[in-house]
């Protein structure tokens, strides 16, 4: 994995590497449960800006509208959804949009813990679903415990029911839900781009400050050939040292308006070695050095 995820913890993270992360755990533990297990340790305000916002809802219906509108931003290989099947009774349902790696079994358990932790935000922490829907049966073994003896459906969709008169029910908010100054800033940072540039742009970000923004790093991280990479930007005529550059200046810019920041700590931060060379490329960008355009900047203020 990435090593910025243990500091960002709104850094994205290409799907495969999670699976395949998910996967190296179950096989080091021998854990077939390892999903339910990694699900079962975390809560619907853990899970960064976006968990946060599902736990200010007003409402179950008003937090599971709010899953089904967003979801998509954080994740591109899945969909999560939910519908009512009767007047009494209504479905929360996960699938996987791509093809994905064996790992996905135990992300696809995990999103199960999840979504039902979500439920019993409105429904009370001991709360079952009575029928639980899976595409693959030899999951019944893993879940039937964990889900308290539950109906199995097999079903193209992993899923579960729930009662349609929890929907009106206000979310209880027990955890300490700090932080939610800044998640606006977070959403804009974490939500992924909606197109191959917009993507691959937010990729190199992320990995900019673990000095692995090179061409080879970016596209392991994408899970394709870095010629592969060249070619698509190539058709959309981009070249990939330019594309770096333009990035590193607009994040630059943002990172000096911040006058805390020493000029050393934004070079590391843009992946520079060494203060040196970072002046030497703002010098190109900008026409003068780093501390003239801030004291510039200062003097404008």
């Amino acid at each position: 994995m990435p090593a910025i995820v243990h500091r960002d913890g709104e850094a994205l993270v290409p799907v495969h590497l999670a699976h395949s992360f998910l996967e190296k755990g179950a096989h080091k533990l021998g854990r077939e449960d390892f999903g339910i297990l990694v699900g079962r340790n975390f809560r619907v305000v853990e899970l960064g800006a976006f968990g946060r916002s599902l736990y200010r809802s007003l409402t179950l219906n008003d937090a599971l509208n709010k899953v089904q509108s967003t979801f998509s931003l954080y994740s591109s290989a899945e969909r999560v959804w939910w519908m009512r099947k009767t007047k009494d009774m209504a479905f929360f349902l996960h699938t996987y949009v791509h093809e994905t790696k064996p790992g996905s079994r135990y992300a696809r358990h995990c999103a199960l813990t999840l979504m039902r932790d979500m439920i019993r935000l409105a429904a009370g922490r001991n709360w079952q679903p009575s029928i639980v829907l899976t595409p693959d049966l030899n999951d019944i073994s893993i879940l039937r415990e964990e889900f308290c003896e539950p109906e199995f459906r097999q079903s193209r969709y992993s899923g579960f029911s729930f009662p349609a008169a929890l929907l009106s029910l206000p979310v209880h908010r027990h955890e300490d839900c700090r932080g939610a100054v800044s998640d606006k800033d977070a959403f804009d940072t974490a939500t992924p781009g909606n197109d191959f540039l917009g993507s691959l742009r937010q990729v190199i970000m992320t990995l900019m400050p673990e000095r692995q923004s090179g061409l080879e790093h970016v596209a392991q991280a994408l899970g394709v050939h870095p010629r592969t990479l060249q070619r698509r930007l190539r058709a959309l005529g981009q070249d990939y040292s330019e594309l770096l550059s333009q990035i590193r200046f607009e994040k630059t810019l943002r990172l000096m308006q911040d006058s805390d920041l020493r000029i050393f700590d934004i070079a590391l931060e843009l992946g520079f070695q060494d203060a040196s060379n970072f002046s030497r490329s703002f010098r190109q960008w900008t026409g003068v050095t780093p501390t003239e355009y801030r004291k510039t900047c200062q003097s404008q203020h």
